[in-house]
């Protein structure tokens, strides 16, 4: 694919240019500003919606001082290619929407349009790409037309690029060219190379994770253990404590058989103060039994006291509502009565002759229809005036008949009150007779310390208190603080046996984890082989694509591994131009850097493209390129300038 003509339209402050380089290798001067760039802008907007950059989203407008668009303008993209030996027409125009509501006066900006060509037809904008499609695609366009678009890419990216073109080498290849491999077929089993890597590098950091658990542990369960103890020691000065108290708990037998002599003497004092306290009770109790019985008739009197004394107030409250009742009774019957005369009283008048005219048309009605219809009001007043005489006489006797019945219930309430009120006054005499009899003082004093029975255990008890006054020696306090404190010690030396098991045990705990470590520690290096393997193997692997892949090229060399510090394999992608990492070299090494993987490229996918070097007076000379070279120049130029460069062997018609 050459470009054959080029025209910028109002496309990016351009106003009108046409680059006509007929295939041939051209050179575009102009001055910072002029549109170098923008010539490849447009032809990437043209065939793939972006800039140079690979940005679609961009402004193509030309822009006033003010940095605002100048509207009403159509943007457009026209090339003429030659692919395959064939013109090939493109054209794209972005234009803007006005239109003119309902209403208003002016036309309004609502958007904007994109209308495409392909030799001269107008299509849709999915058929315009479909075409372009089928010409080239997108990314394999920008690989071959920019130089500095493939380096731009992720190194992993690259890499399979590289792998792709140039080819790849298979894993048995790798093991068979290096019989230190061999190992690997068996170990992989059924996983790649890249798999594995991952499988030992995650079982590897388990495991470290894993041993570096068991120092701790180790440690914690060290510090438990304490100091050495010799237990035939410990088991020899137990014996000797348990025979030592054996002894005191002897002597402490022996004295406990005095004191308990003593105890059941106290026991015995403490019973016969109990039975002198009773005795008292009993004799001050025989000696008031009539008082008593007088308190406890007192007593009973208050309480019935106190109870009739309810019962009269709620009869009082009774009879009282009863009464009101009554007097409301006698109220509603004197009303009617007053009301029944009223009634009685009423009488029949005729009405006259205008109140008896024909309601519809006015006209008096005839004497014998007058007749009939007065006699007809004079019945219906006498049916009224009966019916509501008869209703009152009703009303009244279902009064007089619950009045009746209210006054004998009235008459048997006071009749209950009056006995109640009768009875009241006997109790309450009967009460202040006792009451008098109470407060009366007795005359006879009661003479307890005489009593026999009282006398006959006082004696008992003078005689016990003086067998107990004899002095005797009391020993048992000190057995029993010798006795404690032997046991405290024999239970401290018991403690000390009882953690002979759970030592061994912990010692035994301790042998299992430093197995356990050591068990760890042999996985871990075994695998750490099979890292080494697997490193050498991609080292090996690398090294073969690194001689597959750099002889296609010219001046550029990719590194595909690094090795750390600490001796592993990184994989990676990195360009070389002339031992120095591409990122590193200057303007011109990056420029031929890529011109280099553009030939490598074009030949690879049997396809070139126009090539655009923005910045190209970086470059003194420029390493052959298979591809049609557009260089753009900076140069004191106000306006772009253009120098065609013919190319051997190309001929246009």
């Amino acid at each position: 694919m050459e470009l054959v003509r080029l025209t910028l339209t109002n496309f990016k402050g351009i106003k009108s240019f046409t680059l006509e380089p007929q295939g041939q290798d051209c050179d575009v001067f102009g001055a910072n500003a002029t549109g170098k760039t923008t010539i490849f802008d447009g032809f990437t907007w043209l065939l793939f919606d972006k800039n140079s950059q690979n940005k679609k989203d961009f402004n193509i407008k030309t822009l006033d001082a003010n940095g605002e668009p100048y509207h009403g303008l159509e943007h457009t993209v026209e090339a003429v290619l030659q692919v395959d030996g064939k013109l090939v027409t493109l054209k794209k125009t972005l234009t803007e929407k006005w239109t003119k509501k309902r209403g208003e006066a002016e036309k309004q900006f609502t958007g904007h349009q994109t209308e495409h060509w392909v030799n001269d037809v107008p299509v849709k904008a999915g058929e315009y790409q479909q075409f372009i499609n089928g010409l080239i695609g997108e990314e394999l366009f920008r690989l071959i037309t920019n130089p500095m678009f493939f380096p731009s890419l992720h190194w992993e990216k690259q890499r399979a690029l590289l792998l792709a073109i140039c080819g790849d080498v298979s894993d048995e290849v790798v093991i068979t060219s290096d019989k230190d491999l061999s190992a690997l077929t068996e170990i992989l089993g059924d996983h790649s190379i890249a798999d594995y890597r991952k499988i030992v590098a995650e079982r590897i950091k388990k495991l470290n994770d894993e041993i570096a658990k068991i120092p701790i542990r180790i440690d914690e369960l060290s510090r438990t253990l304490g100091e050495e103890v010799d237990y035939s020691e410990v088991e020899d000065e137990l014996s000797a404590l348990k025979s030592v108290l054996q002894d005191i708990e002897a002597q402490i037998l022996s004295a406990s058989h005095i004191n308990e002599a003593w105890r059941k003497k106290q026991t015995q004092l403490n019973q016969l103060y109990s039975e002198l306290n009773r005795k008292r009770s009993q004799i001050e109790l025989e000696a008031n039994a009539e008082n008593n019985k007088l308190q406890l008739e007192f007593s009973n009197i208050e309480t019935q006291i106190k109870s009739l004394n309810g019962e009269i107030v709620s009869l009082e409250q009774q009879i009282e509502l009863a009464q009101q009742k009554h007097k409301e009774n006698a109220t509603l019957l004197q009303g009617l009565r007053d009301e029944y005369i009223t009634i009685r009283a009423i009488s029949f008048v005729a009405p006259s002759a205008d109140d008896l005219a024909c309601p519809t048309c006015g006209q008096t009605l005839p004497d014998d229809q007058s007749e009939a219809k007065i006699e007809e009001q004079r019945q219906k007043l006498e049916a009224d005036k009966k019916r509501k005489m008869d209703a009152n006489v009703a009303q009244g006797k279902k009064i007089k008949e619950q009045d009746a019945a209210l006054i004998a219930t009235l008459e048997i309430h006071e009749s209950d009150l009056s006995a109640k009120n009768e009875l009241m006054q006997t109790l309450k005499e009967a009460s202040e007779t006792i009451r008098q009899q109470l407060e009366q003082p007795t005359t006879e004093s009661i003479d307890i310390e005489s009593h026999p029975e009282y006398q006959a255990i006082q004696q008992q008890i003078t005689i016990l208190e003086a067998e107990m006054d004899k002095p005797v020696e009391d020993t048992t306090s000190a057995l029993l603080a010798q006795k404690q404190t032997i046991t405290t010690e024999i239970e401290r030396l018991n403690s000390i046996l009882n953690d002979r098991e759970v030592r061994a045990k912990t010692q035994e705990r301790i042998k299992e984890l430093e197995a356990e470590e050591r068990k760890l520690a042999q996985q871990i290096s075994e695998l750490e082989g099979h890292k080494f393997l697997i490193e050498k193997f991609i080292k090996t692997k690398v090294s073969m694509l690194e001689g597959s892949i750099n002889s296609r090229f010219q001046t550029v060399t990719f590194k595909l591994f690094d090795v750390q510090i600490n001796g592993g394999v990184v994989e990676c992608c990195e360009a070389m131009v002339n031992g120095v990492p591409y990122a590193d070299a200057n303007r011109a090494a990056q420029i031929n850097a890529g011109l280099d993987i553009i030939n490598t490229i074009a030949r690879h996918y049997g396809i070139t493209a126009p090539v655009f070097i923005d910045n190209a007076e970086a470059v003194n000379e420029l390493i052959p390129c298979d591809s049609q070279v557009i260089r753009l120049l900076v140069s004191k130029d106000k306006t772009l300038r253009v120098e065609a460069n013919q190319k051997e062997g190309v001929l246009f018609e």
